[in-house]
C-alpha cells in the first residue's frame, strides 16, 4: 500500500522524471560508464569514517576526503578533477537527494524478497554539505 501510494505521489514522481531527465541528458553527452555501483561503495566507505570519527562537512578535516572522492569521480568519468567537476558532482547529488527515491528502492526490495539495502542518506548528505563547503572556499 504504502508503495502505491508514494509511486501516485505527484512530487515523487516529478522528481524521478527530473533524476531519469539528469541521466538521459548524461548519456546523450557520451556517458557510457553504466552503473556506479563501486563509486558509491567507495564514497558508503570513505565518508561513513569521517561520519563515524566526527568530521564535521565544513571543518577543514573535510577537505582531504572531498579531495579523494573527487578524484575518483574524475576516474570513473573520465574527467578532470576541478572546479567544473565538484559543481557537476554537487549538481548530481542535489537532483538524487530525494530520500523518498531511497524510500521506494527498499520497499521495492521488500515486497520482492530481496535484501534491505542500508541508508546512504547520511553518507550522501554529508558528500554534498562537504562538497558545498569546499566549493565555497
Amino acid at each position: 500500500m504504502e508503495l502505491a501510494e508514494l509511486t501516485q505521489d505527484q512530487d515523487f514522481r516529478v522528481a524521478v522524471r527530473r533524476m531519469t531527465e539528469h541521466q538521459a541528458a548524461a548519456r546523450v553527452q557520451g556517458d557510457t560508464t553504466g552503473l556506479h555501483h563501486a563509486l558509491t561503495e567507495t564514497v558508503r566507505d570513505t565518508v561513513g569514517k569521517a561520519l563515524s570519527t566526527g568530521i564535521a562537512p565544513d571543518s577543514a578535516e573535510s577537505a582531504p576526503i572531498v579531495d579523494i572522492l573527487t578524484a575518483r569521480y574524475a576516474e570513473v568519468f573520465g574527467r578532470p578533477d576541478d572546479a567544473d567537476l565538484r559543481r557537476w558532482i554537487l549538481a548530481r547529488l542535489e537532483i538524487a537527494s530525494d530520500p523518498r527515491a531511497e524510500h521506494y528502492w527498499q520497499l521495492l526490495s521488500i515486497i520482492n524478497g530481496w535484501s534491505v539495502p542500508p541508508s546512504l542518506a547520511p553518507v550522501f548528505a554529508w558528500f554534498t554539505a562537504a562538497l558545498r563547503a569546499a566549493i565555497k572556499h
